[in-house]
């Protein structure tokens, strides 16, 4: 098979995406009549070189065009392309499916009754609606593959929403309370890394709630006449609960800085100390090049990126002692850091913290996001500051790290009760 290659002018993203030869493909290049199909998708060349996708269909000797709002860009790098062969991949899908329910109607069968869709392709068709809205894989595009996993965990994937009753959600809440394991961990095909861990109580609880979602969305396209889950009592739920923020103190992140990495070739030490000195999340991390960094005459080194998580743009000033951290790079558009798969990262950075004499808190590549916070709001950087260099969209979500604090301030002072109660 031949390497899939990053389309970088106009003339090559309509060439490579009208290639008949691939499964999924623009039908600019069928001849008339467009392979006797009723409904065909096209590709427009935009003024920016950036191609938007509009779909044909013909019923009844009438044909129909209907801009779809999807635009193929310009690939100046591979997340680009990824988000091109998704965006493609599922118009030619709903293409497909519109196309065979015209051609049933035309021979006398009806089209797919909608009770009888399979559950796990409209939990799919939700995600992909988000895909198409936001360009975002990291946030309701992934809950709804990770809920998909655990319906196809409970019931197979053959499940109709015939079947989706108060019974089977009902036995889906007994599933994620009891049985449900951690995906991350179980689908690796090494068998070193396998594992068999129960997910968190506060996993359970976002499961139940993305599964009352898409069953809102399904009453709302009329799929079904009421969500099942509505029969549930609270108590049957699953509660969050608050969450234990783990984070390293100054001096504990001193003591990493001294201490070598002896567990592999990658860039675990570098990459999360520099986490820790920025925020930058591990998914930013990976992505991270020296282009990213330019020089302000007045304020000093500072990086601009689009985060991977949110598709927000971030420009944060670094620090010297994050800067110094940078490994060398053959260039300046090719990734910093040498990261493997994040939970294996998690694996070998557990084992590095260990070496520097850290055993009492459980480390995650996340927890230097944590850190970052409340190393900057214990040096009295406001709120709104911290907010800003965290990359969050509401000051109410860096809110939780003043709780944080708050917390680790309260058993400070029970401590010096203990010291000095009569």
């Amino acid at each position: 098979m031949a390497k899939s290659s990053l389309f970088k002018t106009k003339e090559a993203l309509l060439e490579g995406y009208c290639d008949l030869s691939k499964d999924y493909h623009l039908d600019n290049r069928l001849g008339k009549g467009k392979g006797g199909r009723n409904v065909y998708l096209l590709g427009r060349v935009l003024n920016t070189g950036n191609i938007s996708l509009m779909r044909y269909s013909c019923k009844n000797g009438k044909r129909v065009r209907e801009m779809l709002g999807v635009v193929l860009k310009i690939e100046t790098d591979w997340n680009v392309k990824r988000e091109n062969e998704e965006k493609l991949r599922l118009q030619v899908i709903k293409c497909n499916e519109i196309n065979a329910n015209i051609e049933r109607t035309g021979v006398n069968f009806q089209p797919r009754i909608k009770s009888k869709v399979r559950f796990v392709d409209f939990i799919d068709e939700v995600g992909d609606e988000a895909l198409k809205e936001t360009g975002n894989r990291h946030s309701v595009y992934a809950t709804m593959n990770s809920l998909k996993k655990h319906v196809i965990a409970y019931k197979g994937e053959d499940v109709l929403f015939q079947d989706v009753n108060e019974d089977w959600v009902r036995g889906f809440v007994e599933y994620v309370k009891h049985d449900a394991l951690n995906i991350n961990f179980t689908r690796t095909k090494k068998e070193e890394r396998r594992r068999e861990n129960k997910i968190s109580q506060n996993t359970q609880h976002r499961l139940i709630v993305n599964l009352n979602f898409v069953l809102n969305k399904a009453v709302k396209n009329k799929l079904i006449s009421a969500n099942p889950m509505d029969c549930l009592d609270k108590k049957e739920k699953v509660s969050a609960v608050d969450g234990t923020r783990e984070y390293l103190t100054d001096d504990e992140v001193k003591m990493l800085m001294q201490t070598p990495f002896t567990h592999g070739h990658y860039h675990i030490k570098e990459a999360f100390l520099f986490s820790c000195f920025t925020g930058l999340r591990f998914s930013d991390l990976k992505q991270l090049k020296m282009s990213d960094f330019r020089i302000d005459k007045k304020n000093g080194r500072y990086l601009r990126i689009k985060m991977v998580k949110t598709r927000e743009p971030l420009k944060i000033f670094i620090p010297d002692v994050a800067f110094n951290l940078l490994p060398d790079t053959e260039s300046d558009d090719a990734p910093i850091f040498n990261l493997p798969k994040n939970d294996y990262a998690n694996q070998t950075l557990r084992k590095w913290v260990k070496d520097s004499g850290i055993i009492d808190k459980t480390i995650s590549f996340h927890c230097a996001r944590h850190s970052t916070a409340t190393l900057l709001l214990s040096a009295g950087i406001p709120i709104a500051i911290v907010s800003r260099q965290l990359g969050h969209l509401k000051i109410a979500t860096t809110e939780v790290y003043c709780n944080v604090m708050d917390k680790a301030q309260k058993e400070a002072s029970s401590k010096i009760d203990e010291m000095f109660k009569r």
